[in-house]
């Protein structure tokens, strides 16, 4: 069978994804509830790369599975009255919106900011990098340090926690922040780039894209939540989309930057062999990993793979949950990067992610994750429930940014295998717990 007739066949199971979605928005009114937005989500990291890349082979049934599993996510909602619920949230959210817009939140925010640089600052000089280094030569010093992340050279500590939590604590707060800035659009701006400054510093000075994607997720899934208390239901519009587009463009000379520097080099005088780099880098980061999971499934379910991978089957949920069974005392060794295995197309890109879905698959086998996606639906769909009909229930607004987080970063991996979705979580409950406790009405003795 042609690699043409396979990609339309993946083309149009990545269509049904979205066509679920589509139905869960006719049926509520909104995609802006779980159910809707993981399809929506995984549309999008489908039906992209299948037509950035499209003569590069697929298995159509890794897609048929994706879909499988968004519809299992998706049926899990059911249970509950949603018109109810959103009519509840209506009546009741206007009058918690504006406890959002205090200076408690402000002035943590700025706090945040500048911790942020601060303890990424330190954590690259405890590595042995100096600042003077930094400003003469760029591009080899950020280089170096992915170098010696990727071979697990440095220290990380406490230092270490502190510069990851402030740098993802920054944007959840400045997605509020800028919600109630205001109407002037320099300082919103001014705002949102606060908000991005300490991933985008981490970018450029230790070559991690990471950083930079983690934050801006953290900074989406916590819009979500501005636009559920404003009743702002509608998730998108020509015009959002193409606001977005611009930062995009502006992103794109910082991430090149961040890709030329991965290769040890500061000295690209050959703009071909500079563009080779980026294109080759970009297919890598971006449009890679629904490939190398396609290429793992078709070797579980036993048809033709490129590549043999670790039998590590029924590994019962360190694969997905690492962070939790550590804090257990679990000992399960893992590579960098997770896989020893890389999947790979000659002078187009090579990869060691392999979606979340590897790891679930991993962790419960292949009905079982179809199954671990419906419980999650619940769990997840009850504390959004108890989100739209509560005032000021700071746990259910918690955990939908984390499931939201979870859902966004699946494309990679399973953002519980990082201690810091925790400590996150339970920063930002308290610190809601106090602004709201702060923004309560003073009794009159």
């Amino acid at each position: 069978m042609s690699i043409f007739f396979l990609k339309l066949i993946a083309i149009f199971f990545s269509s049904l994804i979205f066509f679920q979605s589509y139905i869960t928005k006719k049926l509520v009114g909104t995609y802006i509830i779980p159910a809707a937005m993981f399809s929506v989500i995984w549309f999008l990291y489908t039906i992209i790369p299948l037509l950035i890349l499209p003569t590069i082979q697929i298995n159509p049934l890794s897609v048929l599975y994706i879909f499988i599993c968004s519809f299992s996510f998706g049926i899990s909602a059911l249970p509950f009255n949603w018109k109810k619920a959103f009519a509840k949230n209506k009546s009741k959210k206007e009058k918690v919106y504006c406890t959002f817009n205090s200076s408690f939140l402000r002035y943590i925010f700025y706090t945040s900011c500048i911790l942020a640089f601060v303890f990424s600052t330190l954590i690259m000089i405890t590595n042995g990098f100096s600042m003077a280094l930094l400003m003469s030569n760029l591009l080899e010093t950020s280089g170096l340090y992915a170098a010696m992340r990727g071979h697990e050279e440095l220290d990380y500590g406490l230092l270490g926690v502190l510069s990851i939590f402030f740098t993802y604590f920054t944007p959840m707060l400045g997605a509020i922040v800028v919600e109630f800035s205001s109407e002037r659009v320099v300082r919103r701006r001014f705002l949102l780039f606060l908000s991005f400054a300490p991933s985008l510093y981490c970018m450029i000075t230790q070559s991690t894209k990471l950083a930079l994607l983690v934050a801006i997720i953290f900074y989406l899934a916590t819009t979500l939540v501005m636009k559920i208390y404003a009743n702002k239901l509608v998730l998108f519009n020509f015009k959002s989309i193409l606001k977005k587009s611009v930062y995009i463009f502006i992103l794109l000379p910082l991430i090149s930057i961040s890709f030329l520097s991965r290769q040890g080099n500061s000295n690209f005088s050959d703009q071909k062999e500079a563009l080779g780099i980026i294109k080759y880098s970009l297919n890598t980061y971006a449009f890679a990993q629904i490939y190398a999971f396609s290429d793992f499934f078709s070797f579980t379910v036993g048809m033709k793979s490129e590549t043999s991978y670790k039998d590590d089957y029924n590994s019962y949920g360190y694969y997905t949950f690492k962070s939790i069974f550590d804090s257990f005392g679990g000992k399960k060794k893992f590579p960098p990067g997770y896989f020893e295995e890389s999947y790979y197309v000659k002078d187009v890109f090579e990869t060691n992610v392999f979606t979340v879905f590897r790891s679930l698959i991993y962790d419960f086998g292949l009905i079982g994750t179809i199954f671990f996606f419906f419980l999650f639906g619940l769990f997840v769909h009850f504390f959004f429930y108890r989100l739209l009909f509560l005032n000021n229930s700071w746990i259910s607004v918690t955990i939908f940014i984390i499931s939201m987080v979870f859902i966004m970063l699946s494309y990679l991996f399973s953002i519980f295998t990082a201690r810091y979705i925790f400590l996150l979580g339970a920063g930002f409950f308290l610190v809601l717990l106090s602004n709201g406790y702060l923004s309560r009405p003073k009794k009159i003795s």
